[in-house]
């Protein structure tokens, strides 16, 4: 659990510099492409090393899950960062446990219980209450919900590779499928960075990549249900980058929201071994 709470951190501020990033004129597609690309960068010792022998993985469907869920959560995520405050969408997208209940149901075959039910419906209540007093749904909200749908997908991946597959593989594996899928967007959509973009996106991917290992090595060693909560620590990453950087300032609904969501998430966890 400690080590998903260093990869919270990592997460936090990988949106704080990315999203620094897309404001100094940036698409937001450039953004997983960077993260990709760098993210490759970063792992060349490992790479040259290892050979395509380290790539080589007998789990090549659920592998291929992940990278397709990190490659839609990530650009939900970079687009609730535009449009939202950086504590809001911090918020909305750590609504990961309430929606893996419904994936494991579908997914795994997992038997939907009443009382996980209740307490995922409690979350979702603490989503509409930050998304705002009425409980209305942007574009920014749906884009951060989206981000959470992905990466309950992400997290389920992440711990039925974690048996057969290490943490530096699966990280591989993430980048390269950005890099390619990412690539003929960024060609149709390029605007040469400017050297503080550049720099930004430099420190944003070598976060991301260690926020990932990070999470790849917790999931080895703790399952889903506990890792998933620990995640909350972005929240207050999150509304304390978000003052210091960007000078915003949470709303009134932001603590009852993240209160509901935290309650229900910390009792799906406990409820996970019974």
């Amino acid at each position: 659990m400690g080590l998903m709470v260093a990869a919270s951190l990592c997460f936090s501020g990988m949106a704080v510099t990315y999203r620094a990033a897309m404001a100094e004129g940036l698409p937001t597609v450039f953004a997983p492409f960077a993260r990709g690309l760098f993210s490759l960068l970063f792992l060349l010792p490992w790479l040259w090393r290892a050979g395509l022998a380290g790539l080589a993985t007998r789990r090549p469907w659920p592998m291929l899950g992940r990278c397709a869920a990190g490659i839609f959560s990530f650009q939900c995520w970079m687009i609730a960062l535009m449009l939202l405050p950086i504590a809001d969408a911090v918020a909305i997208a750590q609504a990961r446990p309430i929606w893996a209940i419904f994936l494991a149901a579908l997914l795994l075959g997992e038997a939907l219980r009443r009382d996980r039910l209740a307490a995922a419906l409690v979350g979702f209540v603490g989503v509409l209450i930050i998304a705002g007093p009425t409980g209305a749904l942007s574009w920014g909200v749906l884009a951060a919900v989206g981000a959470g749908v992905g990466g309950a997908l992400v997290l389920i991946a992440f711990r039925a590779l974690a048996p057969t597959e290490p943490p530096l593989r699966v990280v591989t594996w993430y980048a390269l499928a950005a890099v390619l899928f990412w690539a003929p967007a960024c060609a149709v959509f390029w605007v040469t960075p400017s050297s503080t973009a550049v720099l930004l996106l430099v420190a944003g991917s070598g976060l991301a990549v260690l926020g990932d290992w990070l999470a790849s090595l917790a999931a080895r060693r703790a399952e889903a249900g506990l890792l998933a909560p620990m995640e909350y620590s972005q929240i207050p990453a999150g509304i304390l980058l978000g003052w210091a950087v960007f000078a915003e300032l949470p709303g009134w609904t932001l603590p009852i929201g993240v209160l509901l969501m935290l309650g229900a998430s910390l009792y799906l966890a406990r409820s996970a071994g019974r």
